[in-house]
């Protein structure tokens, strides 16, 4: 399994882009960041894209993703919750904030599918193995455990503290690697838990329920306007296991 970081901070500014992760350039995790991360010829080799939630920086590049492959034979299957795909069409594909884009061009097939995930939690992508259950945030939002042949990666998604998500990760026995959030900065606790995030030290407390995995840890969904300060205090944690992501990191698994 190959894994590209497209974009990996919770916001944007110059050189810093929105969550998305990249497998074996054919599956997209989130949409954050597509357009401005793929030529329009891996665009268009894009086959599944796996939402987390609908919040927009999870789903942003949706749009113009869409725009740029209008009117390619097949459609582009969007995979989610029910949840998670009832908000992307009520308020992206709407026909007011953006071409409702699961009806053009009208004839034939679609330029995307919106397809529910089974509610029991797991299922097959595209060839790969899925897990997801719910994570605490804000909104309906679920973390993912993806498996090849080759093993199994975590995403944790948008959470706060939770028991949930870790008791996925833990009962994944061939994890190979995790990419886990930490949005703010300690100082700023109450908020992280309010909005639905971690900090480092809430982090820290969350990697104890996933047990003494030796395995790397891939640090994203951090504000961009904190990033020093983050930086910071997740190497203070001195947890070798832990790389700060900075967007266009390649992982194979």
């Amino acid at each position: 399994m190959k894994i590209r970081v497209l974009g990996c901070f919770g916001s944007r500014i110059p050189g810093r882009f929105t969550s998305s992760l990249l497998i074996d350039d054919k599956l997209l995790l989130d949409a954050g960041t597509v357009s401005s991360a793929l030529s329009q010829k891996e665009q268009l080799a894009l086959e599944d894209i796996v939402l987390t939630h609908a919040h927009m920086d999870h789903i942003v590049d949706l749009a113009f993703l869409a725009d740029n492959i209008f009117g390619r034979p097949e459609s582009m299957r969007i995979r989610a919750p029910e949840q998670v795909l009832e908000a992307v069409h009520d308020h992206l594909f709407n026909d007011l904030v953006w071409p409702d884009f699961t009806k053009l061009p009208g004839k034939g097939e679609p330029t995307i599918k919106l397809m529910p995930l089974d509610e029991s939690g797991s299922g097959e992508v595209n060839g790969y193995q899925l897990r997801w259950t719910r994570t605490n945030h804000t909104v309906y939002t679920v973390g993912y455990c993806v498996r090849s042949n080759s093993g199994s990666m975590f995403y944790s998604a948008d959470t706060t503290t939770t028991d949930d998500l870790w008791q996925m990760a833990r009962e994944t026995e061939d994890l190979k690697i995790a990419f886990i959030e930490a949005s703010f900065p300690n100082r700023m606790e109450h908020l992280a838990k309010i909005s639905g995030h971690l900090t480092p030290a809430m982090m820290k407390e969350e990697l104890k329920k996933f047990g003494d995995r030796d395995i790397p840890i891939k640090v994203f969904h951090m504000k961009p306007q904190f990033l020093e300060e983050l930086q910071d205090e997740l190497a203070s944690l001195g947890d070798d296991r832990l790389q700060v992501l900075d967007g266009g990191e390649e992982f194979q698994i």
